[in-house]
């Protein structure tokens, strides 16, 4: 028993280890949009609103654009890895009930929720995909004000 549990702890450390970099990697990519964003409207104020601005309005429109479905499928990869981590930890689970690896899950999930009940409506990814596509608000908004 202690040979297969060792196999499944492995794949769970695998799999979770594979959740937590694309987690990582849509940090990366957030973290140089915003770096980038910023830079680009500062040169399009400099620059003023005119003609000259539109190649930099359109790249901040097509940086929200690739962030926002870059940081979707990071998402789709994140969740994909931690189900499967999940499921290597529920036969775990089944090998070794008396750890009660479900109940203490289950009394720390609702000891959270007890304290954020408001916060764990709210889904960090949204919050996550709402950032990109500001950057492709923030583009339109200037790219229209370049020929109004």
């Amino acid at each position: 028993m202690a040979d297969d549990t060792d196999v499944l702890i492995k794949f769970y450390e695998e799999d979770w280890q594979q959740a937590r970099q694309a987690e990582d990697q849509r940090t990366a990519i957030t973290n140089i949009t915003l770096v980038i964003v910023p830079t680009l409207i500062g040169f399009v104020s400099q620059k003023g609103f005119d003609i000259n601005a539109l190649p930099l309005t359109v790249l901040l429109i097509i940086l929200g654009i690739y962030g926002a479905i870059t940081s979707h499928k990071l998402y789709e990869r994140h969740r994909y890895f931690s189900d499967r981590a999940g499921y290597w930890r529920n036969q775990i689970s089944k090998f070794h009930p008396r750890l009660e690896i479900d109940r203490i899950r289950s009394e720390a999930a609702a000891q959270h929720t007890k304290h954020f009940r408001r916060a764990e409506k709210l889904r960090l990814y949204s919050l996550w995909l709402s950032l990109h596509l500001l950057v492709v608000v923030a583009g339109l908004i200037l790219t229209t004000a370049i020929f109004i």
